[in-house]
Protein backbone atom coordinates (compact mmCIF):
# COMPACT_ATOMS: atom_id res chain seq x y z
CA UNK A 1 0.00 0.00 0.00
CA UNK A 2 1.20 3.49 -0.73
CA UNK A 3 2.28 5.80 2.04
CA UNK A 4 -0.73 8.06 2.76
CA UNK A 5 1.60 11.01 3.08
CA UNK A 6 2.36 10.79 -0.65
CA UNK A 7 0.02 12.54 -3.05
CA UNK A 8 -1.01 11.62 -6.54
CA UNK A 9 -4.08 11.52 -8.70
CA UNK A 10 -6.83 9.16 -7.53
CA UNK A 11 -8.79 6.96 -9.88
CA UNK A 12 -11.86 8.97 -10.85
CA UNK A 13 -15.43 8.09 -9.93
CA UNK A 14 -18.78 9.22 -11.27
CA UNK A 15 -19.64 12.87 -10.78
CA UNK A 16 -22.05 13.80 -7.95
CA UNK A 17 -25.73 14.26 -8.77
CA UNK A 18 -26.62 17.97 -8.92
CA UNK A 19 -29.32 19.04 -6.48
CA UNK A 20 -31.36 21.92 -5.20
CA UNK A 21 -31.57 23.75 -1.89
CA UNK A 22 -35.12 22.60 -1.14
CA UNK A 23 -35.16 21.28 2.47
CA UNK A 24 -36.69 17.88 3.20
CA UNK A 25 -37.78 16.41 6.53
CA UNK A 26 -37.49 12.60 6.69
CA UNK A 27 -40.23 10.68 8.50
CA UNK A 28 -37.84 9.43 11.18
CA UNK A 29 -36.28 11.49 13.96
CA UNK A 30 -33.35 11.01 16.34
CA UNK A 31 -31.89 12.46 19.59
CA UNK A 32 -28.70 14.50 19.44
CA UNK A 33 -25.71 12.33 20.42
CA UNK A 34 -23.01 13.62 22.74
CA UNK A 35 -19.59 14.34 21.28
CA UNK A 36 -16.29 13.11 22.65
CA UNK A 37 -12.97 14.74 21.88
CA UNK A 38 -9.88 12.59 22.09
CA UNK A 39 -6.72 14.07 23.47
CA UNK A 40 -3.24 13.45 22.18
CA UNK A 41 -3.67 13.36 18.42
CA UNK A 42 -1.03 14.15 15.85
CA UNK A 43 -2.23 16.20 12.90
CA UNK A 44 -0.64 16.92 9.56
CA UNK A 45 -0.60 20.09 7.48
CA UNK A 46 -2.04 17.96 4.70
CA UNK A 47 -5.87 17.86 5.13
CA UNK A 48 -6.08 14.56 3.22
CA UNK A 49 -4.26 12.67 5.99
CA UNK A 50 -6.49 11.75 8.98
CA UNK A 51 -4.99 12.69 12.38
CA UNK A 52 -3.26 9.84 14.21
CA UNK A 53 -4.63 9.33 17.71
CA UNK A 54 -1.90 8.75 20.28
CA UNK A 55 -4.11 8.82 23.39
CA UNK A 56 -4.71 5.82 25.64
CA UNK A 57 -7.42 3.60 24.17
CA UNK A 58 -8.49 2.51 27.62
CA UNK A 59 -8.98 6.14 28.70
CA UNK A 60 -11.01 7.23 25.69
CA UNK A 61 -12.39 4.21 23.87
CA UNK A 62 -16.20 4.03 23.64
CA UNK A 63 -16.60 0.92 21.47
CA UNK A 64 -15.38 -2.67 21.86
CA UNK A 65 -14.63 -2.30 25.56
CA UNK A 66 -14.33 -6.08 26.04
CA UNK A 67 -12.42 -6.73 22.81
CA UNK A 68 -8.67 -7.26 22.54
CA UNK A 69 -7.30 -5.52 19.47
CA UNK A 70 -4.23 -7.76 19.41
CA UNK A 71 -6.38 -10.89 19.32
CA UNK A 72 -8.63 -9.39 16.64
CA UNK A 73 -5.90 -8.12 14.33
CA UNK A 74 -5.03 -11.52 12.78
CA UNK A 75 -8.68 -11.99 11.79
CA UNK A 76 -8.86 -8.50 10.28
CA UNK A 77 -5.53 -8.85 8.51
CA UNK A 78 -6.52 -12.19 7.00
CA UNK A 79 -9.72 -10.61 5.68
CA UNK A 80 -8.17 -7.31 4.50
CA UNK A 81 -4.40 -7.83 4.23
CA UNK A 82 -3.75 -4.65 2.24
CA UNK A 83 -5.26 -2.22 4.77
CA UNK A 84 -2.72 -0.56 7.04
CA UNK A 85 -3.03 -1.66 10.71
CA UNK A 86 -3.19 2.03 11.64
CA UNK A 87 -6.74 2.16 10.31
CA UNK A 88 -7.74 -1.01 12.18
CA UNK A 89 -6.60 0.76 15.35
CA UNK A 90 -8.44 3.96 14.48
CA UNK A 91 -11.68 2.00 13.98
CA UNK A 92 -11.09 0.15 17.25
CA UNK A 93 -10.61 3.43 19.12
CA UNK A 94 -13.39 5.25 17.27
CA UNK A 95 -11.03 7.93 16.02
CA UNK A 96 -11.16 7.27 12.28
CA UNK A 97 -13.92 9.82 11.59
CA UNK A 98 -16.57 9.60 8.88
CA UNK A 99 -14.26 10.91 6.12
CA UNK A 100 -11.45 8.62 7.34
CA UNK A 101 -13.31 5.61 5.95
CA UNK A 102 -11.98 6.66 2.56
CA UNK A 103 -8.61 5.14 3.58
CA UNK A 104 -10.27 1.71 3.53
CA UNK A 105 -10.51 1.85 -0.28
CA UNK A 106 -8.30 -1.18 -0.89
CA UNK A 107 -8.69 -0.92 -4.67
CA UNK A 108 -7.06 2.50 -4.95
CA UNK A 109 -3.72 2.68 -6.69
CA UNK A 110 -2.68 6.10 -5.43
CA UNK A 111 -3.37 8.37 -2.46
CA UNK A 112 -7.04 8.77 -1.65
CA UNK A 113 -9.06 11.86 -2.62
CA UNK A 114 -10.25 14.25 0.05
CA UNK A 115 -13.81 12.94 -0.04
CA UNK A 116 -16.12 10.29 -1.45
CA UNK A 117 -17.08 11.10 -5.00
CA UNK A 118 -20.33 9.15 -5.32
CA UNK A 119 -22.63 6.76 -3.46
CA UNK A 120 -20.97 3.64 -4.87
CA UNK A 121 -17.58 4.74 -3.53
CA UNK A 122 -19.07 5.62 -0.12
CA UNK A 123 -20.82 2.25 0.19
CA UNK A 124 -17.70 0.41 -0.95
CA UNK A 125 -15.62 1.91 1.85
CA UNK A 126 -18.46 1.61 4.36
CA UNK A 127 -18.84 -2.12 3.62
CA UNK A 128 -15.18 -2.74 4.46
CA UNK A 129 -15.56 -0.66 7.63
CA UNK A 130 -18.72 -2.58 8.60
CA UNK A 131 -16.98 -5.95 8.25
CA UNK A 132 -14.10 -4.80 10.46
CA UNK A 133 -16.58 -3.52 13.05
CA UNK A 134 -18.35 -6.90 13.09
CA UNK A 135 -15.06 -8.77 13.51
CA UNK A 136 -14.12 -6.57 16.47
CA UNK A 137 -17.56 -6.91 18.06
CA UNK A 138 -17.51 -10.68 17.66
CA UNK A 139 -14.27 -10.94 19.63
CA UNK A 140 -15.75 -9.27 22.72
CA UNK A 141 -18.07 -10.51 25.44
CA UNK A 142 -21.07 -10.30 23.11
CA UNK A 143 -19.49 -12.93 20.87
CA UNK A 144 -21.22 -14.29 17.82
CA UNK A 145 -24.67 -13.15 18.99
CA UNK A 146 -23.61 -9.49 19.03
CA UNK A 147 -21.81 -9.87 15.72
CA UNK A 148 -24.96 -11.20 14.05
CA UNK A 149 -27.17 -8.47 15.50
CA UNK A 150 -24.67 -5.84 14.43
CA UNK A 151 -24.60 -7.25 10.91
CA UNK A 152 -28.39 -6.81 10.75
CA UNK A 153 -28.21 -3.24 12.09
CA UNK A 154 -25.48 -2.29 9.60
CA UNK A 155 -27.50 -3.83 6.75
CA UNK A 156 -30.51 -1.77 7.86
CA UNK A 157 -28.35 1.36 7.78
CA UNK A 158 -27.18 0.61 4.23
CA UNK A 159 -30.80 0.08 3.15
CA UNK A 160 -31.68 3.39 4.75
CA UNK A 161 -28.94 5.21 2.80
CA UNK A 162 -30.03 3.59 -0.44
CA UNK A 163 -33.66 4.49 0.20
CA UNK A 164 -32.81 8.15 0.81
CA UNK A 165 -30.54 8.17 -2.24
CA UNK A 166 -33.61 7.71 -4.44
CA UNK A 167 -34.70 11.29 -3.76
CA UNK A 168 -31.91 13.13 -1.93
CA UNK A 169 -29.08 15.00 -3.64
CA UNK A 170 -25.69 13.36 -3.38
CA UNK A 171 -24.18 16.31 -1.55
CA UNK A 172 -26.90 16.37 1.12
CA UNK A 173 -26.88 12.59 1.54
CA UNK A 174 -23.12 12.65 2.03
CA UNK A 175 -23.46 15.36 4.69
CA UNK A 176 -26.22 13.37 6.43
CA UNK A 177 -24.11 10.20 6.41
CA UNK A 178 -21.09 11.99 7.87
CA UNK A 179 -23.22 13.49 10.64
CA UNK A 180 -24.80 10.16 11.44
CA UNK A 181 -21.54 8.22 11.42
CA UNK A 182 -19.71 10.76 13.57
CA UNK A 183 -22.50 10.30 16.12
CA UNK A 184 -22.08 6.52 16.02
CA UNK A 185 -18.33 6.84 16.52
CA UNK A 186 -18.97 9.01 19.57
CA UNK A 187 -21.60 6.72 21.12
CA UNK A 188 -20.40 3.22 20.32
CA UNK A 189 -19.86 1.42 17.03
CA UNK A 190 -20.87 -1.91 18.58
CA UNK A 191 -24.12 -0.48 19.95
CA UNK A 192 -26.83 -2.03 17.77
CA UNK A 193 -29.47 0.50 18.81
CA UNK A 194 -27.34 3.50 17.83
CA UNK A 195 -27.25 2.33 14.21
CA UNK A 196 -31.07 2.24 14.10
CA UNK A 197 -31.86 5.51 15.88
CA UNK A 198 -33.55 8.39 14.11
CA UNK A 199 -31.56 11.63 14.12
CA UNK A 200 -33.93 14.60 13.93
CA UNK A 201 -31.09 17.11 14.24
CA UNK A 202 -29.98 15.96 10.76
CA UNK A 203 -33.42 16.44 9.16
CA UNK A 204 -32.56 19.83 7.68
CA UNK A 205 -29.42 18.53 5.98
CA UNK A 206 -31.20 16.56 3.26
CA UNK A 207 -32.25 18.19 -0.02
CA UNK A 208 -34.53 16.76 -2.68
CA UNK A 209 -33.26 16.22 -6.22
CA UNK A 210 -35.04 18.23 -8.90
Amino acid sequence: MNDPSQHSHHTSYNAPIPGSDEPINPSQSYPQPPTHHLAGSITSDDPSIPPIDTSSPEDHRISFRSTSLQQSLPLIRSRFPTIEPLYHTKIFRGTIGAVGLIWLDIARQEASPLDFSDLAHLLYCFEIYAQIVCILAGQGNGGRDLELELQKALADYRIRLLSMSQWATWESLLAWHKGFLDGVLARGQDNVNVWREPREELDGVLRRRM
